[in-house]
This record gives C-alpha cells, sequence and structure tokens, in this order.
C-alpha cells in the first residue's frame, strides 16, 4: 500500500508541474528536466522552482530524512495539501542548510558557506569582495549598519542574506571557499529562513539555546480519518536537520506563547517576523542568472543523489 501511495504522490506531482523552457538533462530511466525563470520576485521564484521539481526531489527527500513522511502511518500520504506541507519545507532546508558550525561548511545544493561571527578573530575579517578584492573588514557598511564597525562585523538580516543569494553576480570570496553569494552563522541562517518560510506560508520562530539557534515551525498535516493533526518541525540549518514531532494542544499554545528575555533572541524574533523585512524581500527582484545558478545546483544535486 504505501508503495502505491508514493507512485499517485510522483504521478499527482507531474500533474501540477508548471515550468518554463523546459531541457531534459536526465537519464533514461528517470528524466530531470532543467528550468529557464523570467525576472520575478524571491517567493514567487521559490513557488515556481517547488511546482517544477517537488515531484523529483520526493523520493530522495524520503532517503536523506529516512522517510521522515512516508513513516507517520497515521496521516493521509496522499493528501496533496499534506505532500506540500511537509515537503516544500524539507527541500528548503535542503537548499540552505550546511552541515556543521565551521567556518566554510556548506550544505549540498547551494554554496551558502556558515561563518562564525563575534569571537577573536573574526573569520569574517578574511572575506573579501570578490571583485575588487576588497576585504570586508576595510569596507564601510550601509547606513542601516552603521553602528558596526565595518562591513564584516554586521548581523546579516534576512532581507541582505535572501537578497544577495539573488543578485546576478557571487558577491564573495574567502580563502575558506570559493566564489559565494551568501553567508551566516547559526541565527542569521535562522531568521532569514524563518522570514522567507513565513512569505510561503508557515508558521515559524527562531529558538535558541546557549550559543546556538535553529527553526521551529507548526505543520497540520491531515489524518487518515481526516482529523488535523498539528505537527512540530524542528530545522537546523547548521547541522542539517529536519525532525517532526507530534504537538498537543496545549504544547502548542505554550509554543506560540513563550517569550524570550535574552536580548540577542528577541532580536532575532524581530527580524525574522520583520514586515519591513518581508516587504524588501517580496519587492526585490531575483536575477535571472542567480535563478538559473540555484536551478543548475539543484539538478545537479538531483543527478548525483538518484
Amino acid at each position: 500500500m504505501l508503495k502505491k501511495n508514493m507512485v499517485y504522490l510522483l504521478l499527482l506531482l507531474n500533474l501540477i508541474s508548471c515550468g518554463q523552457n523546459r531541457t531534459n538533462t536526465g537519464n533514461k530511466s528517470h528524466k530531470i528536466d532543467t528550468f529557464g525563470y523570467s525576472e520575478m520576485s524571491i517567493p514567487d521564484f521559490f513557488k515556481m522552482f517547488f511546482s517544477n521539481h517537488l515531484n523529483d526531489f520526493i523520493p530522495i527527500d524520503n532517503t536523506l530524512n529516512n522517510s521522515t513522511f512516508v513513516s507517520l502511518e497515521n496521516i493521509d500520504q496522499s493528501n496533496e495539501k499534506n505532500i506540500k506541507s511537509y515537503y516544500i519545507m524539507a527541500l528548503m532546508h535542503q537548499l540552505f542548510t550546511s552541515h556543521n558550525a565551521s567556518n566554510g561548511s556548506r550544505g549540498e545544493i547551494l554554496n551558502i558557506p556558515y561563518y562564525w561571527h563575534w569571537v577573536s578573530p573574526n573569520p569574517r575579517h578574511s572575506i573579501y569582495l570578490a571583485g575588487s578584492k576588497q576585504l570586508l573588514s576595510e569596507l564601510k557598511p550601509p547606513a542601516e549598519f552603521s553602528k558596526y564597525a565595518s562591513f564584516a562585523d554586521i548581523d546579516r538580516t534576512p532581507f541582505l542574506y535572501l537578497s544577495e543569494l539573488f543578485l546576478p553576480k557571487q558577491k564573495y570570496n574567502s580563502k575558506t571557499c570559493d566564489t559565494f553569494s551568501t553567508f551566516g552563522w547559526c541565527s542569521e541562517r535562522e531568521m532569514a529562513f524563518v522570514c522567507i518560510m513565513e512569505l510561503l506560508g508557515y508558521t515559524g520562530q527562531v529558538i535558541a539555546e546557549g550559543n546556538h539557534s535553529w527553526s521551529e515551525f507548526i505543520i497540520p498535516l491531515i489524518s487518515k480519518n481526516g482529523k488535523t493533526v498539528n505537527y512540530l518541525a524542528k530545522v537546523d540549518n547548521t547541522f542539517n536537520s529536519l525532525e517532526l514531532t507530534e504537538i498537543e494542544s496545549h504544547t502548542l499554545d505554550a509554543w506560540k506563547t513563550f517569550a524570550f528575555t535574552p536580548k540577542q533572541v528577541i532580536w532575532y524574533r524581530q527580524k525574522a517576523h520583520s514586515e519591513t523585512e518581508k516587504q524588501k524581500i517580496r519587492e526585490f527582484v531575483a536575477s535571472t542568472r542567480a535563478m538559473a545558478r540555484i536551478e543548475s545546483s539543484f539538478v545537479k544535486f538531483l543527478q548525483r543523489s538518484k
């Protein structure tokens, strides 16, 4: 029955795929298509990206995450809303994650390196602009970050983090990494992740404990008897993990209202939920070159993972 359900899911998602400029890059056993994208907003790009590639990603994610979704025996595996709710989050996580908290660590798809911050010596002082070779530590920060000593010292907000990912040219370089578009340590990765996921319709927040941050989201899934069951998704975009746990109603209420007192954690949440940040992300026009880079990297990931 499980195998039949998965076949149904793949067929269903294939029917709703709607990309542009399709080019086949796969083999005879499984065709992986590459798509082109016109200029559009960042959220609109991700929506089209999901439509194009979710059906390719599902069997790979089930292997990567030990069948996290299909192991939920009480959940309706054929429900289209369930499919999208889980797998869109899993796909976004794979795009944005690194592997560990070491300088230069990045995921399997996008080159978004992890870089420590607020340590001495600060490794970000060795990052330089790919074009001019100017060190970020020698670069004056933009007006909104004027309280910081240099561009290397700023706390990277969701709009900065995401908009740089969608610039035509990759902006940075360092001895640790090759050329890359954007970077961040745990809190910066999670602020950006919560912000973009909320723009895509998810309810989430940044969680912090000790010197580490991760994201948590509430995902309502439909059970086999038609009832809604809330799951807590813990997403760690530093250590590449995604966990689902059923959450009871009283725990859900506590999760929604729980307040952190440390000023830094409050600031993480303010930025992650900031309407100003979200509006700037909505209005930013993603370059076609950046979208092509993401598309190419993802198709290569699919081909490696088959």
